[in-house]
């Protein structure tokens, strides 16, 4: 990760990251870290963190904690999350969602063809089925 990239996630993690983390952490009722693997990302698709990526991964959270009792799942399931980036190329068919041992990992192409990540609908599925 170059200089050039750093500064692109600095100053996301900077703006964005530490509201989307309250917000997260106010719908679950708890502290759940958000790690994005920088490292991961192409300078391309860093700025699509916030919009794509961190919107998209409360929207779902949204859906999940509209009552207590998914509120109380979230909570008691998961302890942090991570996010991780891979190529457009073939984004589609590699993207994954998972939930395991309290990490809620995701792991799409976050700036690329829609195709390739998650929207708020899926997410909130997918940890409705496995909470």
């Amino acid at each position: 990760m170059g200089l050039q990239e750093k500064r692109a996630a600095k100053s996301i993690e900077d703006q964005y990251l530490g509201e989307y983390q309250k917000e997260i952490n106010e719908l679950v009722g708890k502290e759940l870290p958000i790690n994005i693997n920088w490292d991961t990302f192409e300078m391309d698709f860093i700025k699509f963190v916030p919009s794509v990526c961190l919107q998209r991964l409360t929207d779902g959270i949204k859906l999940v904690c509209k009552d207590d009792m998914g509120k109380e799942a979230m909570a008691e399931s998961v302890n942090s999350i991570e996010v991780y980036c891979i190529p457009n190329e073939g984004a589609e068919a590699n993207k994954e969602l998972k939930l395991e041992d309290g990490v809620f990992s995701l792991t799409a192409c976050w700036g690329g063809h829609h195709s390739g990540y998650f929207i708020d609908l899926t997410i909130r599925e997918y940890l409705e089925n496995n909470l």
